[in-house]
């Protein structure tokens, strides 16, 4: 027998009476000692998890029903087994440890984290559904966000789309990013290696995002003032079919190699761009706009307003970093101390939480780095010296 369609061959036998069932012992999710009711949980059933708990079977929550791993708990796979919570008032909350093969929310279930959840191949959030990040999400080959989703922690993933609504506070990674839908960001740090965005997507209050290779808007973008951008590759603010690609740089937007725009760029923050700058569309705002290759556009067949300046005052972007600019911050995630080494000179540094206030602010002797009076989390890193400005994200155990 199939032992993934265990729990569904049960339920006729167990009634579908909705109950609480607890934990007891460590054991398998299918060993009925595991549970205090000496029996299987329904997918209708409220699960406590207290203990460690191996899911040796595919498992539903519907019906409103409910799983919560507590602080202590684990719920962990056995085998690669999938995890579907399904319907409105069917819930999976997770305060302890909690790991998957894949796992979907679909139908107007919700889900929230609160500790450290490893999700092997991907997750699947789709429309009408809601979930809620406060704590570490890592292992994630992909993410599919079509619902609502609210992250103040941690999330470290492969390939990340978001296509309903997102809010960011925390911390977020990803080898690729896309955004069709709505994206705002109030706070925190984005790195990816490469970044698009089709929909409307907001930076505003605290936080900068990094991105490694190439950055893409074909939508609608706006970037706060007193935020950052780096772009280490190519930028673009491109026009889409339907005519639309608008940028609002209130902030720094910071290019190491080429910029293109062919369609609207408005604002009055600062553009600083390290090699070729293309402008076929518009440029017009009170923003300042520094080319270190030329000071202003090196090819311009567009409409540059009359309030946007060049080079005032000037910027200097790095050169290739990967190239010539080799920065360690070890060991990380990091028990206490931290180790900075750079090729570029260091004068200062701060800690930062993911909400943006300054924990530290010293100058850089060239010491280790102490981070035990703090607690147990994710934190920003960021140094300062001539030439250089750099952000990293720190965990500490």
């Amino acid at each position: 027998m199939n032992r993934q369609l265990l729990l569904i061959i049960f339920l006729p036998l167990l009634g579908f009476s909705q109950a609480t069932r607890t934990s007891v012992q460590n054991g398998n999710a299918s060993n009925p000692f595991t549970w205090d009711c000496f029996c299987l949980p329904t997918t209708l059933d409220h699960v406590v998890i207290n203990h460690q708990v191996a899911m040796d079977v595919n498992w539903a929550i519907t019906g409103g029903g409910s799983i919560t791993v507590n602080s202590g708990g684990k719920f962990l796979q056995s085998g690669l087994h999938n995890l579907l919570v399904d319907g409105a008032g069917s819930t999976y909350t997770n305060h302890g440890i909690s790991a998957f093969d894949k796992i979907a929310y679909t139908n107007g279930a919700t889900g929230s984290n609160s500790g450290d959840f490893s999700i092997t191949t991907g997750m699947y959030a789709a429309l009408g559904t809601s979930y809620d990040n406060s704590g570490l999400m890592d292992g994630l080959d992909s993410l599919l966000l079509e619902g609502t989703f609210d992250n103040s922690g941690t999330i470290y993933t492969g390939n990340f789309l978001n296509t309903g609504d997102f809010s960011n506070t925390g911390l977020i990674a990803a080898d690729s990013a896309g955004n069709t839908g709505e994206f705002i960001s109030t706070g925190g740090y984005m790195l990816f290696n490469a970044f698009g965005n089709s929909g409307t997507f907001s930076m505003t209050t605290f936080g900068w995002m990094e991105v490694v290779h190439d950055w893409y808007n074909i939508g609608d973008f706006t970037l706060g003032a007193g935020l950052q951008i780096y772009a280490r590759e190519d930028f673009f603010n491109v026009d889409s079919l339907s005519g639309q690609a608008h940028l609002i740089n209130e902030g720094t937007i910071e290019v190491t190699n080429n910029f293109y725009n062919s369609y609207l760029v408005s604002g009055g923050g600062n553009f600083c761009v390290g090699n070729e700058s293309y402008n076929s569309g518009s440029m017009d705002g009170t923003f300042d706009f520094c080319d270190n290759s030329g000071q202003d556009f090196d090819v311009n067949v567009g409409a540059i307003g009359p309030d946007v300046t060049f080079c005032q005052p000037g910027c200097f972007v790095e050169v290739h970093e990967n190239d010539f600019v080799q920065i360690k911050v070890y060991p990380n995630p990091t028990d206490g101390d931290i180790t900075l080494e750079s090729t570029m000179e260091v004068m200062e540094y701060r800690i930062l939480s993911i909400t943006g206030e300054i924990l530290i602010a010293e100058s850089y002797t060239g010491q280790s780095i102490k981070l035990d009076k703090l607690n147990a989390g994710t934190y920003f890193l960021h140094i300062v010296g001539p030439q250089l400005e750099k952000v990293f994200p720190i965990i500490l155990n």
